[in-house]
C-alpha cells in the first residue's frame, strides 16, 4: 500500500506518465556527497514528448563527462565544473516531464524554471542544467544563474550539444558581466565560446584569468574545481543587481546587500534599469498568468 501510495505521488508532483517509471531513473534530487556547490543535471521532456532514456542508458552521463573534460582542457588543465554527484559514484540526473507542451517561442517568463522548482529544484547552492530532448526551440539554449538548457533537437550534433552546455553554463556563472572585456549583451566580441561569431573551443582571456581583479573570473566561481581561495557565487550577485535595476519581483531575493567589495569596477556602479534578471524563489513569486501560453 505504501508503495503504491508513493507511486502517485510521484505521478502527480512530476506530471510523468506511468511508462516514466524505470529501473534507475530519478525524479528528484538524490542525496549528495557533499554539501559544496555542484551542478545538477535533468533530463527534461514535455508532456507528449518521447522518451529516449538518455538519463538512464549512460548517453548523457558521457555527453556531461565529455563537456567537463572539455573544459579542463579549454582551462589549461587547470579546473572544471563541481558535478552533482550521487553517493553510489554515479552522475546525479533527475528526470522530469513538463505538464505542458513545449513552445519554441522564449521561454514566457521561464516557466520550466517555475516548474522545476515547485518540484523541489530550487537549492541556491546548485545550478540546474536541463537537456531537453523532446521539442525544438529557436534558441539552442538558454540559462540564467540558477537554471539552464540545452535543446537537443535543435543543437543537432553532439559536438554542437557540447559546445551549447559549455557556452550556457558560463552564463550560469554570471557571463558576460558588464565589466568583461569585450561585453556585448551578455556576450562578448572576441574569440571564446561565449561569442555568437565563434564556433571554435576557445574560452578567452576575457573569461578566464584575465587580470582584472574589479571584474569576476570564471576561475574564482564556486562551481570550479579545484576551489579558488577566494571565490565568488554568480546566484546573489546577479540577483543583487536585478534588485538595484528593478526586476526583484515579489519584494526581494535577499541578497540586496550581499555584494563582494572587491567588484568594484566602475561598470558596476551604475546599473541601467530592467538590465538583470534572477529567476531565484520563482516559484514564490510568479504569477500564474504569466504562463498563459503555455498549453
Amino acid at each position: 500500500m505504501k508503495y503504491i501510495f508513493i507511486i502517485i505521488l510521484i505521478l502527480i508532483f512530476n506530471s510523468a506518465n506511468a511508462s516514466d517509471l524505470k529501473n534507475g531513473r530519478f525524479f528528484e534530487d538524490q542525496p549528495d556527497t557533499n554539501d559544496d556547490y555542484q551542478i545538477h543535471f535533468i533530463y527534461m521532456l514535455d508532456i507528449n514528448g518521447k522518451d529516449n532514456e538518455l538519463d538512464i542508458n549512460g548517453e548523457l552521463e558521457k555527453i556531461i563527462e565529455e563537456m567537463n573534460q572539455k573544459m579542463f582542457e579549454l582551462t589549461g588543465n587547470k579546473q572544471k565544473y563541481k558535478l552533482d554527484y550521487r553517493q553510489d559514484g554515479k552522475l546525479d540526473i533527475s528526470f522530469v516531464r513538463l505538464d505542458k507542451k513545449g513552445t519554441k517561442k522564449g521561454w514566457n517568463n521561464n516557466y520550466p524554471d517555475y516548474f522545476i522548482q515547485n518540484l523541489g529544484f530550487n537549492n541556491p547552492k546548485k545550478l540546474y542544467y536541463s537537456f531537453v530532448d523532446s521539442f525544438t526551440h529557436r534558441d539552442g539554449g538558454q540559462m540564467g544563474v540558477h537554471s539552464g538548457y540545452t535543446f537537443m533537437k535543435r543543437a543537432g550534433s553532439r559536438e554542437d550539444i557540447i559546445k551549447i552546455t559549455i557556452h550556457e553554463l558560463l552564463h550560469g556563472n554570471g557571463f558576460s558581466w558588464k565589466c568583461t572585456k569585450g561585453n556585448r549583451n551578455g556576450h562578448v566580441s572576441g574569440p571564446s565560446v561565449l561569442s555568437n561569431e565563434n564556433n571554435q573551443y576557445i574560452l578567452g582571456k576575457m573569461i578566464y584569468e584575465h587580470g582584472d581583479e574589479s571584474c569576476p573570473d570564471l576561475k574564482d566561481s564556486v562551481y570550479m574545481v579545484p576551489t579558488s581561495d577566494d571565490p565568488y557565487d554568480p546566484l546573489p550577485m546577479v540577483c543583487h543587481l536585478a534588485e538595484r535595476s528593478g526586476r526583484a519581483h515579489g519584494g526581494s531575493y535577499g541578497f540586496k546587500d550581499d555584494w563582494p567589495e572587491r567588484y568594484n569596477h566602475k561598470k558596476f556602479k551604475k546599473i541601467k534599469k530592467n538590465s538583470y534578471w534572477c529567476t531565484y524563489k520563482l516559484s514564490e513569486y510568479a504569477e500564474t498568468n504569466w504562463f498563459r501560453e503555455w498549453k
